[in-house]
């Protein structure tokens, strides 16, 4: 009952869509304003009782829908069966829509006489990209296909996504692609209305990409923690083309939210704001087109039909076609008269910008790059980290060298000979701070003595000369060099600074030893012994294991802690997984992983020493933080505007 109710709903949400196309096409009236309501309460109403149908399907384990049968079982936890909702293609689909609908529906409360033809034009896009969405979902992925007999069981859940942080990592991801839609049709209104109309679009643009940007950030690192203690490899960022792919919107992201601080402030660069807008939701929507296509290995697939990437590809050519001619025709209207020195904020806006989009068209040519060699002569070629790390790393330095000294500068123009005398107590705090840090984190690395001095050169920067003038309120100092809701970007340049630091001890200092080792095996690692004291069989909800018991002692010969890793057999699945074990202080990680073996031969253990990495996780939710900061300090300037 509640799939074919889903299934209605599907449907007739898609005809909600198609009437808030047209009607949003009509000129300004009060029947416009009516049936819109209708149209966008409507779509909301018809994808709510649609997702929540599939949802309630999951958890009663009605194995006569098919997205159940082969996502589901009687065995799994609640929480899993919630989250398979979205851990396979069709649902992950429908949650994509739900979020999309959402966004639609807070662009439609902004609504009010001043900008009406500017609203209706941005519903018109969104109803678009709702509708191309829906007929993918209907026509080629409804989650509500039916089979009958039902089965009595379903064939269960990857075991590698039985897990908290994947149960909360696609939401909080869809909620940053698909967050980049609203700017998207915001720019294409803004390109479309006639320029006589005075509007603010890029005031009622920022809150959006604000929370597009905040939770992308957080959904990617909720995804870096999942494969950094569940694939059992040490790491926490692997350059996988499905990463990649969520890599390349952030860092588009990033250059627009500061850019939309330009425009706010001085209206220059509105240009940018426009183009940057079309390719961040343009690359969200090829991160889908990777993940469903077909043309991709990895654990974050979801599909394997090509007839699904094709389709997706040609609505990509479609809105990628079109948006790109509009803005090549119209980004002439939006150029700022007023010049600007290199050396002032907006200077440093456009130079982050430039090295921005930089890294970012680097990272999609070594993605896209294996992809169409396979396609044109049917050789497979990989691309790895050598290729990404000698690209990005480089261009990235002098981004976070313009990061740490852009908010001091002024707007317009910054006199060049006065900027060392501002910045040298920062310059002198990051280098007694770097040789003091780098001294404790031996051997020397020129590598990592560079991604210290970046990490407190940003710190030190804030510390010394944001945060003081904002303590003591010097009004001057505010108005002519840090933005509105300045709360926010300093501590999400902090949780940058943080992250960096994070990324550096871990990627430079790390130790990795593989051994195999039988019960009461002794090893060592970075001052630490490791006593391997007992194997155990343990049994889950739906899974079997082995649990290995690791004491850990230090120098002095002290336990300082009892990990326990596991080697899982999940049945139903027939699929076996590791479950690391972690101590985790603020200087390090110990991480040891158990992998295949018996009581003869002994074990196959993993154990890696990782400095610093807890720094990722605490600079990755210091950003999120920042932009929750923005984000509710830019509603109550748009509340204003919609007055």
């Amino acid at each position: 009952m509640s799939a074919s109710v889903g299934n209605f709903s599907l449907w007739l949400s898609l005809c909600f869509a198609i009437f808030q196309f047209l009607i949003s096409r009509k000129k300004n009236n009060r029947s416009v304003l009516k049936f819109n309501k209708i149209a966008v309460n409507g779509l909301l109403l018809c994808i709510l009782v649609s997702f929540f149908s599939l949802m309630y399907s999951h958890i009663v384990s009605d194995f006569s829908v098919v997205n159940v049968f082969q996502n589901s079982h009687t065995t799994k936890p609640l929480l899993y069966k919630i989250s398979g909702v979205w851990g396979n293609h069709e649902g992950s689909m429908l949650l994509w829509i739900l979020v999309l609908t959402i966004f639609n529906y807070f662009i439609y409360k902004l609504y009010n006489q001043k900008n009406f033809t500017f609203i209706s034009k941005s519903l018109e896009i969104q109803a678009i990209i709702t509708i191309g969405f829906l007929l993918f979902t209907i026509f080629t992925s409804n989650p509500f296909e039916r089979m009958m007999p039902a089965h009595p069981n379903g064939l269960g859940f990857n075991p590698l996504l039985q897990d908290p942080a994947l149960a909360i990592h696609p939401p909080l991801l869809y909620i940053g692609y698909v967050g980049f839609s609203a700017a998207f049709s915001f720019s294409i209104a803004a390109m479309s209305i006639n320029t006589e109309e005075k509007i603010s679009w890029y005031s009622y643009m920022k809150p959006f990409v604000l929370t597009a940007w905040t939770f992308l950030s957080v959904g990617i690192a909720f995804g870096s923690i999942w494969a950094y203690y569940e694939l059992g490899w040490g790491g926490w960022w692997f350059w996988d083309p499905v990463e990649n792919a969520s890599f390349m919107p952030w860092l588009l992201g990033t250059a627009l939210v500061h850019s939309l601080i330009a425009v706010e402030k001085r209206k220059s660069l509105q240009s940018w704001v426009l183009l940057l807008s079309i390719l961040a939701f343009l690359l969200s929507v090829i991160g889908t087109f990777l993940v469903r296509s077909g043309i991709l290995t990895s654990v974050h697939t979801f599909a394997l039909d090509p007839a699904r990437g094709i389709y997706i590809l040609v609505f990509i050519a479609l809105l990628g076609g079109y948006s790109l001619i509009l803005f090549g025709i119209k980004s002439k209207n939006f150029l700022n008269k007023h010049y600007f020195s290199f050396f002032s904020r907006e200077g440093s806006i456009l130079v982050n910008n430039v090295l921005m989009i930089t890294v970012c068209a680097s990272v999609f040519l070594g993605t896209i790059y294996p992809l169409l060699v396979e396609v044109f002569s049917n050789n497979k070629i990989s691309v790895g980290e050598p290729y990404f790390n000698s690209t990005t790393i480089p261009i990235m330095i002098p981004a976070i060298l313009v990061m740490g000294i852009g908010p001091i500068l002024s707007w317009n123009k910054a006199d060049a000979t006065k900027i060392f005398g501002k910045s040298f107590p920062s310059i002198l705090l990051t280098t007694v701070i770097s040789i003091i840090f780098f001294w404790v984190y031996r051997p020397y690395n020129m590598l990592g003595l560079v991604g210290i001095i970046l990490a407190f050169w940003i710190m030190s920067n804030i510390l010394l000369t944001l945060v003081p003038q904002l303590i003591l309120k010097n009004k001057k100092f505010i108005q002519d060099n840090i933005p509105k809701y300045s709360n926010g970007m300093i501590i999400a340049h902090l949780g940058i600074a943080l992250l960096i630091l994070g990324i550096t001890g871990s990627s430079i200092w790390q130790k990795e030893k593989i051994i195999r080792m039988k019960v009461n095996d002794k090893t060592e690692i970075h001052n630490y012994n490791i006593v391997f004291k007992e194997i155990n069989k343990i049994a889950g909800p739906n899974y079997l294991a082995l649990q290995g018991n690791f004491w850990v002692y230090n120098k002095k010969k002290n336990i300082i802690a009892e990990l326990k890793p596991e080697n899982r057999f999940y049945p139903v699945a027939n699929n076996s997984t590791t479950e690391a074990s972690i101590h985790t202080n603020l200087l390090r990680d110990l991480y040891i992983v158990l992998g295949e073996g018996d009581i003869n031969k002994g074990w196959v253990v993993r154990i890696y020493y990782n400095p610093l990495v807890i720094w990722i996780w605490i600079g990755a939710f210091m950003i999120f933080l920042g932009g929750l900061f923005s984000i509710k300090s830019n509603l109550k300037f748009i509340k204003r505007l919609t007055l």
